[in-house]
């Protein structure tokens, strides 16, 4: 019978279909052309005709979205120890770049962020950090590296900071011969 599921979708492949986009969503058309190569086609809300066996139609959500930024413990300058997580609140703009252009957008940008968190706080000391400032600093500088992606990004949240004492345990031979 698997043959017969497999004979029935390849049929169906060859019937054009129409496809809602609803207001909240883009796409994105990619039609391969033997002079010009692939062509790319960024799709609004409306029906559109989807052709299975030519063309690839993928869809993406471009309402606003949150994500969450992991707790990070980061060492300032003067070797204070700091844990801080938050969150990024952004928005697609280009479905073609943000599909096209960055693997894994939401992943991306939380990583971009965690990189600039640590690249601002391991250059300063406890005593000159502001927490207004390196909101901004994050802002801009994630503003600034996913720019070309189709994201805009519109602002970020610090949900969690504080001092904590980092203390990491080697259950091993050498560990348990060290003088206590």
């Amino acid at each position: 019978m698997d043959w017969l599921t497999g004979l029935i979708e390849r049929i169906l492949a060859l019937i054009p279909r129409p496809m809602i986009i609803t207001p909240d969503e883009m796409g994105v058309r990619c039609t391969p052309c033997l002079i010009r190569g692939i062509i790319v086609k960024e799709l609004g809300p409306g029906w559109w005709w989807d052709w299975p066996i030519s063309r690839k139609l993928e869809v993406i959500s471009v309402k606003t979205q949150v994500v969450d930024l992991r707790p990070q413990s980061v060492w300032t300058i003067d070797g204070k120890e700091l844990v801080i997580s938050g969150s990024i609140k952004y928005r697609v703009d280009s479905a073609a770049k943000a599909l096209l252009d960055v693997s894994d957008y939401d992943e991306n940008i939380c990583t971009l962020a965690l990189g600039i968190i640590f690249d601002f706080i391991s250059t300063h000391t406890l005593a000159e950090l502001k927490f207004p400032q390196l909101k901004e600093e994050i802002l801009k500088g994630l503003r600034e590296a996913s720019r070309g992606w189709g994201l805009k990004i519109e602002t970020i949240y610090l949900t969690d900071i504080g001092r904590v004492r980092n203390i990491r345990l080697l259950m091993n031979e050498s560990f348990n011969k060290l003088p206590r």
